[in-house]
Formats: structure tokens, sequence, C-alpha cells
């Protein structure tokens, strides 16, 4: 069987990084295209890229709660995904090319990010593509408007000394590691499922985790006054997943990753 040549598009960010290395540690090929090295899907043409076996769309504007529910980013978030939905999907819908649309449980009409995640996933269905809806995978970033909680919290706890949370912790999420998730996402592919929530279904609450942070680093634990964000919808798990790395464990590669970060910086 010919090695699958695949397309990920968004292979910079948290989830397409370890796509790509698990994909080329199975033995397939594969292009990265993303705004981080210099690829911008909103302008440029991906008319050169109709000859791949299958398509990651992971591109996408987003980023932590810090920054989805910040006002001041809210328009541009629907124009951004609007416009890459737009250049992607019309891309696929004329090379025919399999794909997977990386979707999120925040996918509702409640929200900017929500809309724009429910327009991929009507348009991946016409198009006869596979949905994966995301909840919360967590991995190293760099520090940043759009990071997540875990490796926010985590430099907290490495540079500040103290964990100091901007809400009451209460806010509930699941949790799922990267490389747990990528592994999911292409047993999907292979499976052929039509759409898959890549969960555990274990709900846990923001102030656990940073329990949890602080207990490892032997900081101090602050929370804060307000309510935070949640949007507790229940997952539909309609194939079997496989999950290795539990928050733990998860926590502590994450804060390996945090470390090196600060040594080099």
């Amino acid at each position: 069987m010919a090695i699958r040549k695949n397309l990920v598009l968004g292979g910079d960010g948290t989830i397409g990084q370890s796509l790509c290395t698990y994909l080329i540690s199975i033995g397939e090929e594969v292009i990265s295209l993303d705004l981080k090295s210099g690829f911008d899907i909103r302008t440029q043409s991906l008319e050169d890229y109709a000859d791949f076996d299958y398509v990651w769309f992971l591109a996408w504007d987003v980023g932590g709660a810090k920054y989805l529910a910040n006002e001041n980013y809210l328009v541009n978030i629907i124009r951004n995904n609007a416009t890459i939905c737009e250049r992607i999907f019309s891309f696929l819908e004329n090379s025919k090319i399999p794909f997977m649309f990386a979707s999120s449980q925040m996918a509702s009409p409640n929200t900017p990010y929500g809309v724009t995640k429910l327009l991929g996933e009507e348009w991946t269905r016409l198009l006869g593509g596979q949905i994966c809806r995301f909840w919360n995978v967590y991995g190293w970033e760099e520090p940043g408007v759009k990071s997540h909680v875990i490796p926010d919290l985590i430099l907290q706890a490495l540079e500040h000394k103290k964990i100091e949370l901007m809400t009451d912790g209460q806010e509930e999420r699941q949790f799922i590691f990267m490389d747990d998730c990528v592994k999911n996402m292409v047993d999907i592919r292979n499976a052929g499922a039509t759409r898959v929530d890549i969960t555990d279904g274990k709900w846990v609450t923001i102030e656990y985790i940073a329990q949890q942070i602080a207990s490892l680093h032997q900081v101090p634990l602050k929370l804060g006054s307000k309510q935070g964000y949640s949007n507790k919808i229940e997952p539909v798990l309609t194939y079997p997943l496989l999950f290795t790395t539990d928050l733990r464990k998860g926590i502590d590669l994450i804060s390996k990753s945090a470390k090196e970060y600060i040594k080099k910086r």
C-alpha cells in the first residue's frame, strides 16, 4: 500500500504539531501549512496541493478563554474563520480529497467562535467529510493572548511561585492530552466515522486543575471571585476511544516543557 500523503492545515498549532509527528512516526508523508510558518490560507492559493490523499482541517482563529471571551477580538474571530472556511472548503469541494474538520465542544449559536464552528460542521457534512469535536485538548504552548489554561497556570507556578485564578474555579471542563487526541484522530480517519467527540467524558473543575499544578510545584493557590464560563454539554461518544495519559501525567509532561522554555528564554 502506498504511503498516505497528508496535508495538515494548521500544522504548527499544539494539536497540529503532535499530529504531524505522529503521522510521520507511523510512516506517512506530511506537509504542513500554517500562518506561523508563513502560509496565510486566507490569501494564498491551495491549488498546488490537490494531489494529497487526505486533508486535516485544523487551521482556525482560536485561543483560550481569555481570547475567545475578549470583546476586542470577536469580530475578527468571525471574519477570519468565515474566510478560512470559504477558502478551504472551496478547495476541498474542487479537489474531492477526503478530509477531517476539527470542530469543538463549543460549537453552538451562543458565541461568535461557536457559530463559526457550526458553519464548518455543516459545510463538512454537505461535502461528506469527517468531523472530530475537541474537548479542551491540552499540551505545551508558549504564553500569549491565545494560550490555554493548563500551560498558563504551570508558568504562573514556575515563574511567580504562586497561582492566582481569574475566576472562582468552579467552571468545569474535560481535558484530553494532545498525543491521545491525535492518535484517536487517526483511528477515526481509518475507521471512516462521520462525527466523533474526542473526550473521555470526565468533568473536572478549573480549581481542581489548579490544585494539581499547585501541589506538583508546591506553590500557593488563590481563587478569584467571579464566576467562570461553563458550557457543560455532554459528549456523544460514537466511536471507541483510547486514552493513556491522565491529567497528572499530562501536567508533569507540560511542566517539563515549560521548564525547558524558561531555561532557553
